[in-house]
């Protein structure tokens, strides 16, 4: 087993203390411009996508481009998923040999393409396996392994003090609970009680996930359940200033007035031009995968059903520029106004995360 330099590695429970907010690892969301958005709003932790450790091992491109360190985005957590002990030693390994601070294990992902493998969620009903995995894992490295889980596999058929035992004896160094059930996928309500069970099975740190939607949410979280950190999914997505609004009643300030349609403006457009330079400048994959974000971005806004229907239009920067305008338009603001318009400094309506559906 490697020997630990314990002065060289983050303590998650002091970088909780600090700032309790993290963004959770969403396959298909989380990559870094995303994680830039939440990191500037606020976020204290982040996560990297779901990487499945074969993928990495074998030297995918994508599975490479979503380890990559970026100075500006610490602590920076990636998340690994396979049902192989061994796969996920060795992907550990080279996430460590990367830069990386601090190491995830997947045991929530309810995903068919993920549990099909026996991977994710699918490892509450094999504790076994988990436990070879979390072994491997932890012997594989030196710096601190976590591991994310939900509640069990379905209601009534709840694994949480079993697995926060095994978590301990394995060495693993921190807990982030999703309060819902393998069975339950997205749907329904997280149940935080789940939380607080585990905050007081275990003497790990814990991190609770499941309906942070609006800034209340945070502090409620960690009061009535004891966590010491918060993950937030899909809440931030289209409203990373979720995170200044968390962190300010957290820390007993006035929220923060909603973006301004110049700050909202700004900040999609660096979404957006972050997302094409962390592809290869390639414009037009960009514009795609930065469809079902702009979508979120623009929820509440005047039009903005009509205007998800009209997505596959975006294909670059420009017609980007011409969906926002058209939007802005509903909103009051033509596009030869844009910078004078009175109306460009008002704030953006209130953000609705309720009834949207997205892995976390």
């Amino acid at each position: 087993m490697p020997q630990l330099n314990n002065s060289s590695q983050p303590d998650i429970r002091q970088l909780l203390a600090k700032n309790p907010f993290i963004a959770a690892p969403m396959d298909g969301y989380s990559d870094y411009p995303y994680r830039e958005a939440c990191r500037e709003c606020g976020a204290g932790i982040t996560y990297s996508e779901m990487i499945p450790a074969i993928a990495l091992t074998f030297g995918a491109k994508d599975a490479k481009r979503r380890v990559k360190v970026y100075p500006n985005d610490s602590p920076f957590i990636v998340q690994i998923e396979g049902a192989k002990p061994d796969v996920m030693a060795k992907a550990a390994q080279m996430v460590q040999e990367a830069g990386v601070q601090i190491i995830d294990i997947n045991a929530g992902c309810p995903s068919r393409r993920v549990t099909n493998g026996g991977a994710g969620a699918a490892l509450l009903s094999d504790l076994l396996l988990m436990e070879r995995i979390l072994k491997a894992v932890k012997e594989a490295v030196t710096i601190p392994v976590t591991l994310k889980f939900r509640s069990g596999p379905s209601t009534g058929n709840f694994v949480i003090e079993e697995v926060a035992k095994m978590a301990e004896d394995s060495g693993i160094d921190a807990l982030a609970l999703h309060a819902r059930t393998r069975s339950q996928g997205y749907r329904g309500s997280a149940d935080w009680s789940h939380i607080t069970k585990l905050v007081e099975c275990t003497k790990l740190p814990v991190i609770g996930n499941g309906d942070v939607l609006k800034g209340e949410d945070g502090l409620q979280m960690i009061k009535q359940t004891g966590c010491h950190g918060v993950m937030v999914g899909r809440g931030a997505i289209g409203n990373p200033w979720l995170f200044g609004e968390l962190l300010a009643v957290w820390q007993g300030l006035p929220k923060p007035p909603r973006p301004t349609r110049a700050q909202w403006f700004a900040m999609v457009l660096a979404h957006f031009d972050g997302m094409a330079e962390y592809f290869d400048n390639d414009s037009e994959l960009a514009a795609r995968l930065f469809r079902k974000h702009l979508s979120r971005y623009t929820r509440g806004m005047k039009g903005a059903v009509s205007f998800r229907r009209q997505l596959a239009a975006v294909q670059n920067r420009s017609s980007l520029l011409s969906a926002i305008n058209s939007i802005l338009a509903d909103e009051g603001i033509t596009s030869d106004q844009t910078r004078e318009s009175p109306l460009w400094d008002q704030p953006m309506p209130e953000h609705d995360s309720h009834g949207f559906v997205t892995p976390e």
